[in-house]
């Protein structure tokens, strides 16, 4: 069996620039943050983003001038606002947006997962999208003679980057029992290349205990990398809620340029490794914090 794990920066080497990476993240929710920051650090450029739900990551690549076009349902950063560096580049034309819906996006990976070229969906039937997106989405009439369907062509996204809660050195990647959202669900499957986060490696014999949870298995995935509390300041349920402070602190400056080149500098590139960062997030205060799940507020 080929060992899949490696550093951080290995993992992100494996990303050219101009590639399509597909992201996990569902706006507050478990996104592989520190292999988005890590992108950052190495200033890839001219990335297109595939996402269900964008949140901070998006704002921050966008902020870094890191992707220039992204697909996706939308980008928000939920009760905490809107992702203002994402905004401000969109509407100076710095990052083109190709808007579809969830289940459109659902399709197209879904068809790339498949080896297929389309898949159908009646989901954006009555609203504009077929009309922004006509490369990508055709209506056809039901063979069967049903109602119309809208044809989604395949997407392939050259990476997927994923945040898991364990995994062995082979790749074999687990995942807790709870929600997996259809960007876990797909987007692994139809990306040609995985570089997947976790918090713990673990032996094999340890995942063999729950084979139920082993969402991905190893000959699927290209890079592993241990990297606890990998979702900062997103959560990752059980371990820990999103970090409210954190998100804030960003919100409130993520409309100035220099406050945002200040705080980048901070967070990004500053630390050296993940622990550095922690300690440079508040330490353990604030993951004994996030672990209590209070942060609803």
């Amino acid at each position: 069996m080929q060992e899949k794990l490696t550093t951080i920066e290995e993992a992100i080497s494996k990303i050219s620039n101009g590639d399509v990476v597909a992201l996990q993240t569902m706006a507050t929710v478990a996104s592989p943050m520190t292999l988005v920051r890590e992108l950052i650090r190495q200033q890839k450029r001219e990335l297109g983003l595939v996402v269900l739900v964008g949140g901070i990551p998006v704002d921050l690549l966008a902020a870094a001038g890191v992707i220039n076009r992204l697909i996706g349902a939308a980008v928000t950063m939920e009760q905490f606002g809107l992702c203002q560096q994402y905004r401000q580049a969109v509407e100076q034309r710095r990052i083109r947006v190709e808007e579809i819906s969830e289940s459109v996006l659902n399709a197209r990976l879904g068809a790339g997962a498949r080896n297929l070229p389309f898949l159908p969906t009646r989901g954006a039937i009555g609203t504009d999208l077929m009309k922004e997106n006509p490369d990508n989405m055709k209506l056809l009439d039901d063979p069967f003679g049903g109602l119309p369907v809208i044809a989604c062509r395949a997407l392939v996204p050259d990476v997927a980057l994923i945040h898991a809660h364990r995994a062995d050195r082979f790749g074999n990647i687990q995942y807790e029992p709870t929600a997996l959202w259809p960007d876990m669900g797909i987007m692994p499957y139809a990306a040609k290349q995985v570089i997947v986060s976790v918090e713990e490696i673990v032996d094999t014999e340890v995942l063999r205990l729950n084979p139920d949870r082993t969402v991905l298995p190893g000959f699927m995935v290209d890079a592993v990398v241990e990297v606890p509390y990998g979702a900062h300041p997103t959560s990752f349920y059980p371990d820990y809620g999103y970090d409210s402070d954190f998100h804030r602190q960003w919100t409130s400056i993520s409309r100035d340029n220099e406050k945002v080149k200040e705080f980048i500098s901070r967070y990004v590139h500053s630390p050296a490794n993940q622990q550095e960062y922690l300690e440079a997030i508040g330490g353990e205060s604030v993951l004994n914090y996030i672990a209590k799940w209070e942060q609803a507020e």
